[in-house]
């Protein structure tokens, strides 16, 4: 057993709080350290508070990808059914292509291995102007309430947390020149950790730059997003534009939905562009008429859109996909293990609790535990 060997985790996204809380139930003493926390206001730097966020696997992502993510929908529907509250849940989603090449062929494909009740669309309930559909269920995560439910879980099962900025994992190592720490949540007793058995890296496109990682197959892929207020929409939809755009309609429990949306490359404006924030409304409300309140439906006119906010994030992509291995960091004489869990670009939420169950296993072969 893991005895209560202290671990570090770096990093709050929905990666690196899903491993900590992993961690902790396999017996290990975990704390966190980040720079920004669920709560926070938000930042350009925290990918997991602008994500959609629903389960749709890639058929681009590869196998490993496709592996974690049926084994992590499993485990979200074992969730929505031990939890009524918690603030994820199933909802029909409807996919549309206004062609069928083959990628979108593969994706369809792919997307019928996946969900069970997956199943192509008769020509009579095609919109116009499509070729191509299909309907199965997915999992809508309400972001906000979600990571706040990861941080509260962590907290309640005993983890403890400190807010800082480090240029480095063996930063953390040292005992007597660790960068600033601020206990998380402000005012909690936390212990000052002593030095750790192991670390777990899950700082996303903070690798990029951290010392002892500077992991340069990792690159954003920008995605630009509006937050509608609309509690009556309650499917998903994803369409297909001829041109390769793609618009997408993710409800969550709270009654705001997720309008998109872009997927840029090595692309890092952290703001929203007003062209992009017009075309996606524009987009959304000529495939999906609902998004407008009862009785503004017939004009499509974006400005009777009931906007929240219009959001920005930078997926965490890594050329060759995901990293999910376990490597060593000397430190003043001493080896210490460290696992990596970064890199899931779109697909970190719907990945996330089997790529954490992965992070422990390496974790326990680098230490010897079980």
């Amino acid at each position: 057993m893991a005895n209560n060997l202290e671990v570090f985790v770096v990093g709050a996204g929905v990666v690196g709080l899903t491993t900590a809380i992993r961690a902790l139930e396999a017996g290990y003493k975990v704390t966190i350290f980040a720079e920004i926390f669920p709560g926070d206001p938000k930042s350009i730097k925290y990918t997991s508070c602008w994500a959609g966020a629903n389960h749709v696997s890639f058929e681009g992502y590869g196998a490993v990808m496709h592996e974690l993510d049926r084994d992590t929908r499993a485990i979200f529907l074992d969730l929505i059914e031990e939890d009524p509250l918690i603030p994820v849940m199933t909802r029909a989603l409807l996919t549309y292509a206004q062609t069928l090449d083959g990628d979108e062929q593969k994706q369809f494909d792919h997307l019928s291995r996946m969900y069970p009740d997956f199943r192509i669309l008769e020509a009579s309930e095609l919109p116009e102007g499509v070729v191509h559909g299909a309907f199965y269920t997915t999992i809508c995560v309400d972001v906000p309430r979600y990571l706040s439910y990861l941080m509260s879980r962590f907290l309640a099962a005993g983890g403890q947390a400190f807010r800082t900025t480090i240029a480095s994992l063996s930063s953390l190592l040292s005992v007597t020149d660790r960068p600033a720490l601020e206990p998380f949540p402000l005012g909690s007793t936390n212990s000052m950790p002593s030095s750790p058995v192991a670390l777990i890296n899950c700082t996303g496109l903070g690798a990029l730059t951290l010392g002892d990682v500077l992991d340069t197959n990792m690159y954003p892929t920008r995605g630009e997003t509006v937050l509608i207020r609309a509690p009556w929409v309650d499917h998903s939809m994803t369409y297909y534009y001829k041109n390769s755009d793609v618009s997408y309609i993710i409800p969550r429990q709270s009654g705001d939905v997720i309008v998109g949306g872009t997927f840029q490359v090595d692309d890092w404006h952290p703001t929203s562009r007003p062209e992009t924030v017009k075309s996606i409304k524009e987009r959304g409300i000529s495939v999906y008429p609902e998004l407008l309140p009862p009785g503004k439906r017939e004009n499509q006119n974006i400005n009777d859109l009931d906007v929240v906010e219009e959001c920005v994030g930078l997926r965490t992509t890594r050329k060759g996909g995901l990293r999910l291995e376990a490597t060593l960091l000397d430190f003043e004489g001493k080896t210490i293990p460290v696992v990596h869990n970064y890199g899931h670009g779109g697909g970190g939420y719907q990945s996330s609790w089997a790529s954490a169950n992965r992070a422990i296993e390496l974790l326990h072969a680098s230490l010897g535990t079980k």
